[in-house]
């Protein structure tokens, strides 16, 4: 089953171009936000917010069959609990075995190549700050 991974690079070049924007608009960005800062600032929450609502966006689009019967939130929480064990760099493996887990909802379970597709599109989309 080819066509998730197809419609996930899809998605990923249709969306991270704007999530990325989203970071990089210095101009009109708040003066009270410092990009030195590596604690959370109210401006970096908010990408962070935008990452994971393109997330559950992308997610619902690419795998229609992980997504059905969850909200926006329990999405969210693939997303940002994925990205935490990221970026707090845990192994790889881990992480995967961990979002495998976070995939299964009710009789449906993610298989390897979807658990892989997720991760790797968590990866990208968190891994700029």
């Amino acid at each position: 089953m080819h066509r998730p991974l197809s419609l996930l690079t899809a998605v990923l070049f249709a969306v991270l171009p704007a999530v990325t924007a989203c970071g990089n608009d210095g101009a009109e960005s708040t003066p009270t936000a410092s990009p030195a800062t590596t604690a959370a600032t109210p401006d970096t929450a908010q990408i962070d917010q935008v990452k994971a609502g393109s997330f559950a966006i992308s997610f619902r689009g690419a795998f229609p069959g992980l997504a059905e019967g969850r909200d926006d939130t329990a999405i969210t929480a693939i997303f940002t609990e994925t990205c935490a064990e990221i970026r707090s760099g845990e192994p790889q493996d881990e992480v995967v075995s961990a979002l495998s887990g976070r995939l299964a909802a009710g009789g449906t379970e993610a298989t390897d190549a979807e658990t892989q597709a997720v991760y790797q599109m968590v990866a990208v989309m968190c891994s700029g700050r």
